[in-house]
């Protein structure tokens, strides 16, 4: 699932970097929240499987209940840090797995600059209609249209 702004907002490697403190403290909630809720619904799943029918009325049952009404809030807690991100007009793609696109024009191309949450800063790029494993690192157009002046007489 590929998100796009309804705003069509295009970043520079400078704008983009200069949002970079939000968007790496809700990432991370995201990163954490998202594996949180994945191995909770692996082991509920587990543990429903294996019950019969008519155990649905002890503690044990009940017990599984909670669980799972826990686990729906922290799903729906893990919707709004990806709905901040949205309102942000970023890509979310693979944001479970750390990755985040800043939508950006590459001489006249719609282009992704992307980052990573183990990155320190933007330093990649791909094509729009790619994913964040055939990126490649900044190149000098990107950076000139960041308006950084020492590259912008060469």
């Amino acid at each position: 699932m590929k998100t796009t702004s309804s705003k069509n907002k295009n970043f520079t490697i400078r704008t983009a970097n200069l949002t970079l403190p939000l968007v790496k403290m809700i990432v991370q909630d995201i990163v954490v929240n998202s594996r949180e809720v994945s191995e909770t619904r692996e082991r509920l799943d587990y543990l429903v499987g294996g019950r019969g029918k008519g155990a649905q009325d002890d503690d044990y049952a009940r017990e599984l209940e909670s669980i799972e009404q826990a686990n729906e809030l922290k799903s729906d807690r893990l919707d709004k840090f990806v709905n901040e991100l949205t309102q942000l007009e970023l890509g979310v793609a693979q944001v479970d797995e750390g990755f985040v696109d800043f939508p950006a024009v590459r001489e006249g191309e719609a282009v992704c600059l992307c980052w990573h949450l183990s990155d320190k800063e933007v330093m990649y790029w791909h094509p729009a209609d790619e994913d964040c494993t055939m990126r490649r690192p900044v190149d000098l157009p990107l950076i000139r249209q960041s308006g950084d002046r020492s590259f912008s007489n060469s």
